[in-house]
């Protein structure tokens, strides 16, 4: 080493490590008084270190050799899952025994190859999936679970998650059973030429049967390479893009609901049946056309409201009509809201399990609830499906009873065009509403006070039951005739309230003649009528919390319902499309796939 006039130090031959080492050894140091002798990189010093601990090691006596289970269980693991892959892409799929996958059995069979090896829709499909371990998978819809750390195994199970956080496809539940698969094709190309959607499903994954029909197939449209939308609780995230996302997927629905779309599923679940695994019947028609979300925007309608789409998805699948399917799916609705507070205040089982789950212990229940409507069981049974799976998947215990309930109505606006009548028809199905309400508790707080022998009046009943005095004047003489000729009993089955209602202004209507109201309440210029039909809007609000209050401490004290026992929808016949043939029917989805 020299020093030179920059105080920095620069490497010389004469006088290297080497050569200090030696003329230190040998007593001819050129550093007089100085114990240095060299100097070490960092560098160098690894090296040494790793040297002398190799020559430690091969020095180390070598130890017997211990069982393989016992020195490294991930490194067997690991030699196990290297085998499978092996296995697979040498023998491919096989089911060795029968097996019940998806909702039935399934007979033995083998599947060379892979499915997305030459077909690029799929490849784009699986690169959907995450990697690492963290796909989730199954062999039923209720639970997804890891299966596995390779995603070559994972892309067998028939049921499978995508990314969650990048949204990448659109798939849409179908609950239609078509002839062939053939059929179904034909339909979507109807909807295509008819402009109602922009292009054919990229992928269509469904159930072959050995009768040839194609049985609750799943839409899958894919968003093109790098537009996944993000979805995160990120403050970066936009909400905007997620919500045009679910606005495409309400408007596929909406085009699609004749064929047996089903909108009560959810849009960013990203939970699908597997159109790489070798259980399902998968066709690929368009490889083309992937339109973005703005394309899709442009030509499906995306001013829909998701529950009315369900509520019209009930009247399409059940051919019951509009009125009589809406009125029945107000009331299950109503029964299914009272059922999931009960259970979730009681800490009922049902409630803790899977959305899925709460879905098929739902539908049970109702079920059991609308065996008196006297209507068609499997035709009750659609609608019921319906309530179920969108009660289940909006359940939300701290705004389930604030919610609104959109499209009570529809049956009555259906083809109202202007704003204005719309609202007119709201406030007076509105101002019926209150009315039953009003005289059901006048009829419940008479039929108590005739029952004790009390003096009957209306400033008493209004007074017991709450509600103002103008109000128990209109509905004392119904209140009189109802209860003297029992036209309401208690013990009324299920099937009754879907006209509930309806009877019950008309026996207002039929008393209100026999009113004899004070001569303070009708003017000059007003008859008998305008009383009888004024607004009850004053109505003591303040009462009506103190009861919710009630009826919610009431539900905290009530014992849990007993578990009920599942029946048994798979022996139900078909509904059969008259106008079209090829669509031989639409499955509820209680016991089949979402």
């Amino acid at each position: 080493m020299t020093i030179n006039n920059y105080d920095a130090f620069e490497k010389s031959v004469e006088n290297s490590p080497t050569r200090l080492l030696d003329s230190a050894q040998s007593g001819r140091s050129d550093v007089t008084d100085c114990g240095l002798l060299a100097f070490e990189t960092r560098y160098a010093e690894a090296q040494r270190k790793r040297a002398e601990k190799q020559v430690k090691k091969q020095a180390k006596p070598k130890s017997p050799d211990k069982p393989k289970c016992e020195t490294n269980r991930y490194q067997i693991e690991a030699d196990e899952l290297r085998r499978m892959v092996h296995e697979r892409l040498e023998n491919g799929y096989e089911l060795p025994f029968p097996m019940e996958i998806a909702g039935r059995y399934r007979q033995p069979f083998t599947e060379q190859g892979l499915r997305s090896e030459d077909n690029p829709i799929l490849k784009l499909f699986v690169s959907l999936v995450p990697v690492g371990g963290k796909a989730r998978a199954s062999n039923n819809k209720t639970t997804l679970e890891v299966q596995s750390r390779s995603k070559l195994l994972t892309l067998d199970y028939p049921y499978i998650e995508l990314n969650k956080e990048f949204l990448g496809a659109i798939r849409i539940d179908c609950d239609g059973v078509f002839q062939s698969p053939d059929h179904l094709l034909q339909e979507l190309e109807l909807l295509v030429k008819a402009r109602k959607i922009p292009c054919l499903p990229h992928i269509i994954v469904g159930d072959l049967l050995g009768d040839g029909t194609y049985r609750r197939p799943h839409f899958i449209f894919l968003l093109p390479p790098g537009s996944a939308v993000w979805n995160s609780e990120d403050q970066r995230c936009r909400k905007d893009i997620v919500r045009l996302l679910v606005g495409v997927y309400n408007g596929l629905c909406k085009a699609m609901l004749d064929i047996g779309a089903d909108p009560a599923a959810p849009a960013t679940t990203m939970r699908m049946k597997n159109p790489v695994s070798p259980i399902w019947h998968t066709i690929t028609p368009n490889w083309q056309h992937m339109p973005s979300l703005a394309e899709f925007s442009k030509c499906v309608d995306m001013k829909t409201n998701r529950q009315k789409l369900v509520r019209r998805a009930a009247v399409v699948q059940s051919g019951m009509g509009i009125t009589p399917s809406n009125a029945l799916f107000n009331n299950l609705r109503e029964q299914a809201a009272r059922l999931l507070v009960e259970w979730h205040f009681n800490s009922d089982a049902r409630i803790t399990g899977p959305r899925t789950a709460l879905a098929d212990h739902l539908h049970v229940a109702l079920e059991k609830f609308a065996k008196g409507t006297g209507l068609d069981e499997l035709k009750v049974a659609y609608v019921i499906s319906k309530v179920a799976d969108y009660m289940s998947v909006n359940f939300d215990p701290s705004k389930l009873q604030k919610r609104r309930n959109r499209g009570q109505i529809l049956h009555v606006v259906e083809n109202m065009k202007s704003v204005r009548e719309r609202q007119r028809a709201g406030s007076r199905y509105s101002n019926g509403v209150r009315k039953s309400r009003s005289l059901e508790k006048l009829i419940a707080v008479y039929r108590t006070m005739l029952e004790r022998s009390e003096d009957l009046s209306p400033e008493r009943l209004a007074s017991r039951a709450g509600v103002a005095r103008s109000t128990a004047y209109r509905h004392f003489a119904a209140c009189q005739q109802i209860c003297a000729s029992e036209c309401i009993d208690k013990k009324e089955p299920a099937g009754s309230l879907i006209h509930k209602t309806d009877e019950s202004m008309d026996i207002c209507k039929t008393a209100k003649s026999q009113t004899k109201f004070p001569k303070s309440r009708i003017g000059k210029n007003e008859d008998v009528e305008t009383v009888f039909m004024a607004d009850t809007a004053t109505e003591d609000d303040d009462i009506r919390l103190i009861e919710d209050h009630k009826a919610w401490i009431a539900a905290q004290e009530s014992p849990a319902h007993a578990r009920q026992s599942h029946h048994d929808l798979l022996n139900e016949p078909d509904f059969i499309f008259e106008y079209k043939p090829h669509l031989t029917a639409l499955e509820t989805g209680f016991w089949g796939d979402p």
